[in-house]
């Protein structure tokens, strides 16, 4: 099996400190460094190396953010490195041993400035614990969007010179590597708090699991099934979507099997195709091409699952629903129900439901499916407040059917 590759994206600081770790690991993979100047960059470095890689690990938690709000479906795994507990207090014993005359509350953390007016080190110890600071940080970059977070270099480090030149500390302990530059050039002392070795270690290797499930994955057993619109599908109609079907596969390369059933065709593929196909759930390319190429309307149902039996069995229940709505659906390997693919209003219906939704559903005497959706799609839009229309629209139903739904509930 060829070596898996990672890429390190990281800031100039960090390049020859990463590079040393790496040559001294024995990392069974290929590593390439990054180096970026802003979190801006992330985004386009990202992208010219998705292809060629098979995962990424970013220096610091804010990078990580800053990828997952620019690209939210990037496809490859990431992960963050950055100093545990035992680094911090480690670095934070060593400067007040060497450093006597140092007072923790004039020496402040950069990482602290952005969430809370208090940064120093005295408060760090006495009224915050690791814990708790991580947890602050992490629904702290949560709640920033993309435009937000790409500030956050520039605005930490306008704050920083200015409680400089207001002489309110007297030691940075920095986390956001990106911005030394800066403070060397202010003349502002700092000390980086860098990861562990035996932490950076643990971090590639917990990435190269990642890799491993995502291959995982890409290769478990998949179906497809495709109709016409409704259950039937005559003999001339069936010869014109073999033909369709055939050429498709012909001009796009795809390894799958046929075979034909009462109501159409199964492929027996990957989840790797699925994917593809579909551009991970949010579109149905078949069912695309075949109407416009071909003018051939088409019910569709992608199954995966654990074995070929149950991606067939997904795949099958997948279409009934797609008879339904009369929009392609996906039910996954965990038996998740994702759909209706082409719309904007496309949903995941999660396999298990709570014992409240179970009794509800039999109240109104809907199906589980229904009340399921309706709960996601509530969920989803963050109101209560509901109008046929509305509904129609995210279910992909006639008005008929949504005004039949609201007034059983």
């Amino acid at each position: 099996m060829n070596k898996r590759k990672i890429i390190i994206i990281t800031s100039k600081f960090l390049h020859v400190f990463v590079q040393h770790i790496i040559d001294e690991l024995p990392l069974d993979c290929d590593v390439e460094i990054v180096e970026y100047k802003c979190f801006q960059d992330i985004k386009q470095i990202y992208q010219q190396y998705e292809s060629t890689s098979d995962g990424f690990m970013l220096s610091g938690k804010a990078a990580l953010a800053a990828l997952e709000k620019a690209l939210p479906d990037h496809r490859k795994p990431a992960v963050s490195f950055g100093s545990d507990l035992v680094s911090m207090y480690r670095l934070l014993l060593k400067h007040f041993v060497e450093q006597r005359t140092l007072r923790t509350d004039r020496v402040i953390f950069d990482f602290l400035l952005p969430i809370q007016e208090n940064a120093t080190v005295s408060y760090f110890l006495h009224d915050m614990d690791f814990p708790s600071t991580n947890t602050a940080v992490d629904n702290w970059l949560a709640t920033l969007d993309i435009g937000r977070l790409s500030s956050i270099e520039e605005e930490t480090s306008q704050k920083i010179i200015r409680l400089w030149e207001q002489n309110q500390f007297d030691l940075l302990i920095c986390q956001y590597s990106s911005i030394i530059p800066v403070l060397e050039q202010h003349n502002i002392p700092y000390i980086y708090c860098y990861p562990e070795k035996e932490v950076f270690q643990s971090l590639v290797e917990t990435l190269l699991a990642q890799i491993e499930l995502s291959f995982f994955r890409e290769n478990l057993p998949a179906a497809i099934t495709i109709s016409g619109t409704s259950s039937e599908i005559g003999e001339k109609d069936r010869a014109q979507l073999k033909t369709a079907l055939y050429a498709l596969k012909a001009e796009l390369a795809l390894d799958m099997i046929f075979q034909e059933t009462p109501t159409g065709f199964q492929l027996f593929t990957s989840a790797k195709y699925i994917n593809y196909l579909t551009d991970h759930f949010q579109t149905s390319f078949l069912s695309v091409r075949l109407k416009e190429d071909y003018g051939f309307p088409v019910s569709v149902g992608y199954g995966i699952g654990k074995n070929i039996t149950e991606a067939r069995s997904h795949a099958e229940a997948a279409l009934k629903e797609s008879f339904y709505a009369k929009g392609s659906f996906v039910i996954d390997e965990n038996g998740n129900l994702i759909g209706p693919l082409n719309r904007s209003h496309c949903v995941t219906i999660q396999k298990t439901m709570s014992e409240q939704l179970y009794r509800i559903a039999e109240q109104c005497k809907l199906s589980t499916l229904t009340i399921q959706k309706l709960n996601t799609i509530l969920q989803i839009t963050g109101t209560n407040k509901m109008t046929s229309q509305d509904l129609s629209e995210h279910l992909g139903v006639t008005l008929r059917n949504a005004n039949r739904i609201l007034n059983q509930l």
